[in-house]
């Protein structure tokens, strides 16, 4: 196999090839910035969804807790006006 000739710009070369890579780490910094930057955003919509959402439930929880109780009450009354009549009834 034949051996490969030495070029005199081999110095020239590694320069080169170190700018590139400064170039490319650079571009990944970028990149990697932006990516947190649009996580970062993506996190904060998130956590204004949910904070919606927790408070949709909540409300829902009051809004039934309040036809529970109203329920009992009307249960109640109910009762009391059925053994009334029950009374009037037997008399």
């Amino acid at each position: 196999m034949p051996k490969k000739k030495k070029t005199g710009n081999s110095g020239h070369s590694f320069s080169t090839l170190a700018r590139s890579i400064s170039l490319l780490r650079s571009e990944v910094k970028l990149g990697h910035r932006e990516l947190r930057t649009e996580l970062n955003d993506l996190r904060d919509e998130m956590r204004t969804g949910f904070d919606q959402i927790y408070r949709h439930i909540d409300g829902f929880v009051k809004l039934h807790e309040t036809l529970d109780i109203e329920m009992k009450v009307l249960t109640e009354q109910m009762k009391r006006l059925e053994e009334r009549v029950e009374r009037l009834e037997a008399s």
